[in-house]
């Protein structure tokens, strides 16, 4: 940060561009094993709960297929429940979210300059998207089989 030019504005919005895609694949890192540590903590007995926080903060990574393959080993509708929104649209979340993940990963090995702003809020929308999916979806009070995307019993939505 030492060497950035303060007086030239894109210098400093691109370092930030770079600084929220970290943050943003980070959140998703945060969310995905909180909610787990909680959904666990709350349906499984303590040995139970303890055993999967073992796996927790571990460095799994967020890529659609990291995410898919997460869910799916706590209740197998749930990997077609994401996949259906990582699909939506063409799939657009599943690629913001990879992209996002794979610039990230260029950042933390000097490179990222080709993160632009526009690039790094789009990539942080999806991410907010798929954490809210995580959030509803791991609600203890959720009934595993009941999909987030139904709302006709579901106070969540």
């Amino acid at each position: 940060m030492r060497n950035l030019d303060r007086n030239n504005p894109d210098v400093v919005e691109r370092a930030m561009a770079r600084y929220l895609v970290v943050r943003a694949a980070g959140f998703i890192e945060a969310v995905r094993d909180d909610v787990a540590d909680l959904f666990a903590t709350e349906k499984a007995s303590g040995e139970v709960a303890r055993r999967i926080r073992v796996h927790l903060r571990g460095g799994q990574g967020v890529t659609p297929e990291q995410l898919l393959t997460f869910v799916n080993s706590f209740h197998p509708s749930w990997h077609g429940e994401l996949d259906a929104l990582l699909s939506c649209e063409d799939n657009l979340l599943r690629g913001r979210i990879g992209a996002m993940v794979a610039a990230r990963k260029k950042i933390a090995h000097g490179d990222g300059e080709n993160v632009t702003t526009s690039r790094a809020l789009a990539w942080t929308e999806a991410a907010e998207e798929v954490v809210k999916w995580l959030v509803k979806r791991f609600d203890p009070k959720q009934p595993a089989s009941l999909p987030v995307s139904d709302t006709s019993n579901n106070p969540l939505t």
